[in-house]
């Protein structure tokens, strides 16, 4: 496992995981971007917190107070960053992407799981209780 420093407002890391069965796994979590690329993925795992439009519009409505936007943009990563991290990627060996740390309110699960797969052609979860993924490196 090789631990790399992300951008958050308290000191954080993601994570370059080496398993026999699994292959290279991502780990990428509270953090508002990555410029890093990482050869030879597997898996995905990575933060996609929030899109800005519906940060607006809960903003606009009274639902999220304004200066969530300000935190926000400094500690977690919005659906365009999410799919530019991705972009940069090597994404030729990745099995899976799963998407985690949506916000309660300020993501769309459904929105966010078919534009990444639009974006990437690859299988794409929300990470949520109960989700099973074989993340077994094929061909074993």
């Amino acid at each position: 496992m090789f631990p790399f420093e992300v951008h958050h407002d308290v000191p954080c890391f993601g994570y370059l995981i080496n398993h026999l069965a699994a292959g290279r796994i991502l780990f990428l979590i509270d953090t508002y971007l990555c410029e890093y690329t990482f050869p030879d993925l597997n898996h995905i795992i990575i933060e996609a917190n929030y899109a800005d439009d519906i940060l607006e519009e809960n903003i606009l409505k009274g639902l999220e107070h304004p200066n969530k936007r300000d935190r926000l943009l400094t500690s977690h990563m919005e659906l365009k960053t999410t799919k530019a991290v991705l972009m940069a990627q090597d994404l030729s060996g990745v099995q899976n992407i799963i998407l985690t740390h949506l916000s309660d309110r300020n993501s769309d699960e459904e929105r966010f799981v078919d534009e990444i797969k639009a974006l990437t052609g690859k299988p794409v979860y929300a990470a949520k209780a109960g989700l099973s993924i074989d993340l077994t490196k094929k061909p074993f």
